[in-house]
C-alpha cells in the first residue's frame, strides 16, 4: 500500500519539489535568512537527505530514493569544496610551533572548572569571548602566574575579549565594528626572530538578513589588518557563520587566509555530534601550517572552544 502510495506521479512531483527546494535553501548563496539558516545546517540535511533515501528504498519508492540520494550527493560535493577537506597526514612540529587556544568563559558559570580548562589547554596564546568584569577578576587571579602576558576589553555585554600569553606580547592595540571590540598584537615563537600577528574577535550574531551585511563588514575589518600585517597572521574567534556559509568563504576569499578545521562533520568530545555548529575559527596566512586543530568540549556543557597548533611552513624564505 505504501510502495503504491509513495509511486503515484503526483507524489513523487510534489515531495519531490519539498526535496529539491530543501537543497536550494541550504545551498543558494542568497541574502535572505531563511537561506542563511538552511546553510547553517547543511550537514544535518545532508544526514536527513541520506536517511530519507534509505527509508524510501525500504519502502520501494525508488525515484523518490534516487531524488533524496542525488540531494545528499549535491551537498557533500558542496560541503567539501567550500570547507578544508584536506585529509592529508600532518606534518610533525618543528621545533618553531605555538598552540594557540580560543574559549567562550561565559559557557559556564563554574569558574574553577572552566579554569582548568583553560590552564590544561597547554596553549601559549589564549583569547578569550564574553569577558565580563567578573570574568575579568577570576582570569587574574588565576591565570596571570602561567599566562603573565595580557590585554583585556572588559564589557558589560557578551563582547568583552581577552587575551592572555605565556610569551611577550608586542604592538598591542585594539579596533572597534558596529560597537564590537577587536584584538591585535603580535607575538614571537620560541626561538624565532620571526613575529606573527594574531586578531582575535567575537562578531554580532546575526538574528535577520540585514545583520548579515553587518556580519560581513565586520569580517572584512579583520580581513583587511589582516592584509596590511608585515608577518604570518592567526585569526581567532567566534564569527557566528560556519565554515561553508558565504560570510566565511567571502572572508577567506578576501583574506587569502587557510582554515584551520578539517572537515565538516562536527564533533564533540571525540566523537560525532549532529547538533554542533561550528561558528568559531582559527585561520592563519600561507607561511604557517597548521599541524594539529582540534574542539575542546565539556562532558556537560558541549562545546566550549577550540585549539590549534602551528609551525612555520619549511618554505617560508624568511627563516
Amino acid at each position: 500500500m505504501t510502495a503504491k502510495f509513495l509511486n503515484q506521479k503526483y507524489i513523487i512531483n510534489a515531495l519531490s519539489i519539498v526535496l529539491v527546494l530543501g537543497l536550494a535553501f541550504c545551498i543558494l548563496p542568497l541574502d535572505h535568512f531563511t537561506f542563511k539558516i538552511g546553510a547553517h545546517y547543511s550537514v544535518q540535511a545532508m544526514l536527513s537527505y541520506l536517511a530519507l533515501g534509505l527509508v524510501f528504498m525500504m519502502l520501494k519508492g525508488y525515484r523518490l530514493m534516487y531524488v533524496s540520494f542525488a540531494c545528499c550527493a549535491v551537498l557533500c560535493l558542496f560541503l567539501k569544496y567550500t570547507t578544508n577537506s584536506d585529509i592529508s597526514p600532518l606534518k610533525l612540529a618543528t621545533e618553531k610551533s605555538i598552540n594557540v587556544a580560543h574559549f567562550n568563559v561565559s559557557a559556564s558559570s563554574d569558574y574553577e572548572m572552566m579554569i582548568d580548562k583553560i590552564l590544561n589547554s597547554g596553549a601559549d596564546l589564549i583569547s578569550l569571548q564574553e569577558v565580563s568584569p567578573d570574568w575579568d577578576g577570576v582570569l587574574q587571579e588565576a591565570i596571570t602566574e602561567a599566562y603573565p602576558y595580557s590585554k583585556t576589553v572588559v564589557r558589560f555585554d557578551p563582547f568583552g575579549l581577552a587575551v592572555y600569553s605565556k610569551l611577550p606580547l608586542n604592538n598591542l592595540d585594539t579596533f572597534v565594528c558596529a560597537n564590537v571590540p577587536n584584538i591585535i598584537g603580535t607575538v614571537k615563537m620560541e626561538q624565532s626572530d620571526t613575529e606573527i600577528c594574531f586578531i582575535t574577535s567575537h562578531a554580532l550574531p546575526p538574528f535577520y538578513s540585514s545583520d548579515y551585511k553587518r556580519l560581513r563588514n565586520h569580517l572584512h575589518r579583520i580581513a583587511d589588518y589582516a592584509l596590511e600585517a608585515s608577518c604570518p597572521v592567526i585569526t581567532i574567534g567566534n564569527y557566528n557563520a560556519v565554515p561553508w556559509s558565504y560570510e566565511i568563504q567571502d572572508f577567506r576569499s578576501v583574506s587569502r587566509l587557510n582554515d584551520s578545521r578539517r572537515g565538516f562533520l562536527p564533533t564533540a568530545n571525540g566523537s560525532f555530534s549532529i547538533f554542533q555548529l561550528p561558528s568559531d575559527h582559527i585561520f592563519h596566512s600561507d607561511q604557517l601550517e597548521c599541524i594539529h586543530f582540534e574542539d575542546i568540549n565539556d562532558p556537560t556543557l558541549g562545546h566550549i572552544g577550540i585549539k590549534g597548533a602551528y609551525q612555520f611552513d619549511p618554505d617560508y624564505s624568511s627563516l
